[in-house]
């Protein structure tokens, strides 16, 4: 009895450690803002980021862009799928212009572990408003890094604006990813290039893009018990000591 009674606190134990080490996060967001040769950068926690707007936009006087709103969100260590992503407004209050860009990025994800069927997905949205130049323009390339031998990006359609009427566009890619190890790390970079149009409306771009993988794994043997009797699965092995007493 005391034999069976030490088997079950071991299992019970690993189930234990399964599931803190399904619950792992990954590491802090980072956020950049990139203009001119000038790197701006914010840190959050695993699973978000918000730079202070003062801030950056003080760091962006001359250059003609202006953010009304910028953070970044990540999912963390996740199964079946994890990501990065930032949402935001930009505006062109006027001034230099030319490119500017967003890069969210986060390392240490520990899950999705690869499964049989990997896939790696980049998305971005942008709406436009009426002020802004039929030329503006907005990209977004994805990256998935293992560290090792998977290093994939991304690119998806660039968002260009239209006429001049309020324009909601998007775009989104997909791939598949070959075996890759964990930890991995994911970023999203954006590129805006915003102009104005003339009128008395302010230029403006409310955008989202991320970064997502996802993996189909195939579930370890604890696993498989706890999601077919639904109970602990110290209780599971009770069950079968019990059973195989009676049946002595």
């Amino acid at each position: 009895m005391m034999k069976h009674r030490r088997l079950l606190l071991a299992l019970g134990f690993a189930a234990l450690l399964g599931l803190s080490a399904r619950e792992a996060r990954a590491a802090n967001l980072t956020l950049e803002v990139i203009y001119g040769g000038s790197t701006f950068s914010f840190t959050g926690t695993p699973n978000a980021v918000s730079p202070n707007l003062t801030v950056l936009n003080g760091n962006l006087v001359g250059s003609g862009y202006s953010f009304a709103s910028l953070g970044g969100s990540s999912s963390g260590s996740a199964s079946p799928s994890a990501n990065v992503a930032d949402s935001g407004t930009l505006a062109f209050i006027g001034g230099t212009g030319g490119p500017l860009t967003v890069i969210v990025t986060e390392g240490g994800f520990t899950a999705p572990a690869s499964g049989t069927n990997n896939t790696l997905m980049s998305t971005q949205t942008a709406t436009y408003s009426t002020g802004v130049t039929t030329t503006s323009s907005q990209s977004d390339v994805g990256n998935f890094n293992d560290g090792g031998a998977v290093n994939t990006n991304l690119p998806t359609s660039p968002t260009t604006l239209f006429g001049t009427t309020p324009a909601a566009q998007n775009a989104n890619a997909t791939t598949g990813l070959p075996t890759y190890a964990i930890p991995f790390t994911l970023t999203s970079t954006t590129t805006f290039n915003l102009g104005s149009n003339g009128s008395s409306a302010l230029p403006t771009d409310q955008f989202t893009s991320s970064v997502t993988v996802t993996a189909q794994v195939v579930p370890e043997p604890a696993s498989m018990i706890l999601m077919l009797t639904g109970m602990p699965l110290p209780l599971v092995v009770m069950g079968l000591l019990r059973r195989r007493r009676a049946a002595a």
